[in-house]
């Protein structure tokens, strides 16, 4: 059974940054890194809501919370550190986020069992890397918002649907996104005291789809930054994935495969031929890798 991999970039995520759980299966299936988003580190579900908001999702009242307005605060001042853990009931283990930002500037790390992995914008140029495959790429996306300003963005609604007594001790908000056929509902747990931010958990409830739980556990979150993450120094040491020539590309990824244990079943499972490492794109690849790798030989 294949684990499930490529997440968070609900991230992200995709949990530092994520989106909302969108419609398609790409969360469950195929998927290549340990938290979705989390992803990609770009979260997982590439199909996000949150890039299609409207106006019309602004209420004329503010229903966020004076706790997650807080947090709200730290991000406001223009540079911070987020540094969380992520389980979830979709992947094994755990995978540890570290995000920093500089104003417009952005870097991202995915670190779990497989490899790590991340993301850099700096000066206005967005790059995608992997230390695994020992690959990079030059790509026009920019980095997502994170989830609170997502949540304030969308100016969501107060819920109260989490009975869960085991958490007494902290203050807690809830916020739901209801679309057509799925629903997220994202918990967050306060210090009562200090009103620093201790956890969240993300419910997935999609139609038809048993409901995925993530947890993202604070580890550091402030305003002080690592300026020496801000730079480029992996272009010395990575291989440029775009400007390979098929035959590159192609001895690039028999390598990779080679290395680990990447067998014919596994491409059949990723509907991959041979033939395509030619042409294959650099999230694809990933996903391979990250699905299928049984660890470098």
């Amino acid at each position: 059974m294949n684990r499930i991999k490529k997440a968070l970039a609900l991230v992200c995520a995709l949990g530092i940054c994520f989106s909302f759980y969108g419609c398609s299966d790409s969360e469950t299936e195929n998927s290549s890194s340990e938290a979705s988003s989390v992803d990609s580190t770009r979260s997982e579900a590439d199909d996000s809501l949150i890039s299609s908001q409207d106006e019309s999702s602004q209420a004329e009242e503010s229903n966020i919370g004076e706790y997650l307005l807080g947090v709200a605060d730290i991000y406001e001042q223009g540079s911070y550190t987020l540094e969380c853990t992520v389980t979830g009931t979709n992947f094994d283990g755990e995978v540890s986020i570290t995000r920093v930002v500089r104003g417009d500037d952005v870097y991202q790390l995915q670190q779990e069992a497989m490899g790590s992995h991340g993301m850099i914008t700096l000066d206005g140029k967005s790059y995608d890397f992997d230390y695994l495959c020992g690959m990079y790429r030059e790509t026009d996306e920019e980095p997502d918002l994170n989830v609170i300003e997502q949540i304030i963005s969308l100016n969501l609604e107060r819920t109260d649907n989490s009975d869960d007594s085991s958490q007494s001790e902290y203050a807690v908000e809830e916020y739901t996104y209801v679309g057509d056929t799925y629903i997220t509902v994202m918990a967050f747990y306060f210090d009562k005291e200090t009103g620093e931010l201790a956890e969240y958990t993300t419910t997935y409830t999609v139609e038809g789809q048993d409901d995925i739980v993530e947890t993202r556990r604070i580890d550091r979150l402030d305003n002080n930054i690592d300026e020496s993450v801000f730079n480029t120094d992996f272009t010395a040491s990575l291989v440029d994935f775009n400007s390979m020539s098929e035959d590159q590309r192609l001895g690039f990824c028999q390598g990779l495969c080679a290395s680990f244990g990447i067998t014919a079943g596994d491409l059949y499972e990723m509907n991959i031929t041979a033939d395509q490492f030619k042409t294959i794109d650099y999230d694809e690849l990933f996903n391979l890798i990250y699905t299928y790798g049984s660890g470098h030989m």
